[in-house]
């Protein structure tokens, strides 16, 4: 891996900078893992840390950047679809494939959302055509791609990224396909993970008697979501490492990953909650649309605030070690 751009002002970014190029790669690895080190980033926040991520949220325009990633999500949402429902049509055995992986997005998704890309998968799912699977995968990779740009501008802003510094268009696109083509990548493994998991549990709840079948499929059930949790926590600090034109040397990465994760699952399931008791209207295809805008809206904002609260945190804990304990605000 590249070491980090050397901060040419800051004797405080000029020690953080040193201390980050002495460690051990085994040190790093540890600082980024820690259980310590994500004890420690809680004790760091308070109201006043929460004050300054709000305050930093509106002022750096992190809801209307977390608008333009969820409009591009939804343009490379449905092409995904007709991509992966092709696929499985090319193998037909594959088919059970996304009935359980609605189902299980049907745990988090607001109502009416699963409904939606189930039906538009079931008018496409007997279609075998390679040329349909291969334009519909490039056109929503490069839609998908559009989101990861806008969520590394978003990071840029946020870093203090000068223009000069940030990566050409080019390498932009590049950087925002692979990144895109990556968390794909992760998330499609860790499902298939979670999938084939759940089949050898439910063999070997079928194949045992008595209570051990039922204690097994308990324990289960209670690992799947911190499983799926940390996946989706990965995923994020993967876009907080390397979405950014310039990474900042000792800046935490997991806790705020971790803390939007967990964030992202609380706030859709009381957005589920919300739009199947109290959304007073009327369903349609229209309005599933739209809930399902807003939530691709709501997981954006969220990811962006984690790596703003990386950074407000990581800032007082650098201020504390080497200077004034008080964190300020972010730029």
């Amino acid at each position: 891996m590249d070491r980090p751009p050397q901060p040419q002002n800051g004797s405080i970014s000029k020690r953080i900078y040193t201390s980050y190029c002495q460690q051990q790669p085994l040190q790093k690895i540890w600082l980024t893992f820690s259980p310590v080190e994500f004890v420690r980033f809680l004790s760091y926040i308070n109201w006043h840390t929460v004050k300054v991520v709000v305050r930093s949220t509106f002022r750096q325009r992190l809801p209307s950047l977390a608008s333009e990633m969820a409009y591009n999500s939804m343009l490379g949402l449905f092409p995904a679809i007709l991509a992966f429902v092709t696929a499985i049509g090319l193998f037909r055995p594959l088919k059970s494939t996304f009935a359980t992986l609605a189902s299980r997005l049907s745990e988090v998704a607001p109502t009416g959302v699963p409904e939606l890309i189930y039906g538009f998968e079931s008018k496409i799912v007997d279609s075998q055509s390679r040329g349909l699977f291969s334009i519909s995968f490039l056109f929503a990779l490069w839609a998908s791609a559009g989101a990861m740009s806008a969520a590394m501008r978003s990071l840029d802003q946020m870093h203090q990224v000068p223009l000069r510094k940030r990566r050409p268009f080019w390498k932009a696109r590049l950087v925002s396909i692979s990144l895109t083509v990556g968390t794909i990548a992760l998330l499609i493994t860790a499902s298939s993970l979670v999938f084939v998991s759940d089949l050898i549990v439910q063999q070997l709840v079928v194949r045992s008697t008595g209570e051990v079948g039922l204690w097994v499929s308990g324990v289960w059930r209670l690992f799947r979501w911190p499983l799926a949790l940390g996946i989706m926590s990965v995923a994020f600090a993967f876009v907080y490492r390397f979405g950014p034109s310039r990474w900042s040397p000792g800046k935490p990465l997991m806790p705020g990953a971790v803390l939007a994760a967990f964030s992202w699952a609380v706030i859709s399931g009381l957005f589920r909650l919300y739009v199947a008791h109290f959304g007073n209207f009327v369903y349609s295809a229209v309005a599933t649309v739209i809930v399902l805008l807003l939530w691709l809206w709501i997981t954006s904002l969220v990811m962006l605030i984690g790596d703003l609260l990386n950074l407000t945190v990581g800032k007082a804990m650098d201020r504390q070690k080497y200077g004034s304990a008080q964190p300020t605000q972010t730029p």
